[in-house]
């Protein structure tokens, strides 16, 4: 009974061993289709905008106010590869579906808000609402990385 035990835990072992590999080699859990993230205006100095991104790299940006880089109105831009793989990246860190769909106290009137809408593996959707900005620590950190995208990139006025 001792040798059927043993051979168990070192089963659990190697297959945990497996998926570790896996998910560190860069493979993907999820095709994403577009992202779009709308951040929500707050009685202080909050950045607004909404942010439209394609499985091709293509980036829309509508710039509302307060954003670092000064930005406001709408634009356009191309991300590059590794831009785009390291926001896949990301968002397959995230295991977005498991998600709950609403964060927050609505309570509260001042705090901004963000949504996201996720497309992937065809015609599956995830929209998760976040008011206040702090649903959980994975997505607070995607927060901070989509900011600092929208100010790594030459973004071109579209009239």
């Amino acid at each position: 009974m001792k040798q059927i035990s043993a051979i168990v835990v070192l089963f659990a072992f190697f297959a945990s061993c497996k998926s570790y590999k896996e998910a560190g080699n860069g493979k993907q859990k999820y095709e994403i289709e577009s992202l779009i993230v709308s951040k929500s205006p707050c009685f202080g100095t909050c950045p607004m905008y909404k942010l439209e991104v394609t499985k091709d790299g293509s980036a829309y940006l509508d710039a509302r106010n307060f954003l670092k880089n000064n930005l406001k109105g709408k634009y356009t831009a191309k991300l590059s590869k590794e831009n785009m793989g390291s926001l896949l990246k990301e968002l397959n860190q995230l295991d977005f579906p498991k998600l709950n769909d609403k964060y927050g106290n609505n309570q509260i009137t001042d705090l901004p808000a963000t949504d996201l809408e996720i497309r992937y593996n065809g015609a599956n959707t995830k929209k998760i609402h976040d008011y206040g900005n702090r649903g959980t620590a994975e997505l607070t950190k995607f927060y901070q990385y989509v900011d600092s995208l929208i100010y790594a990139q030459q973004w071109q006025k579209v009239n």
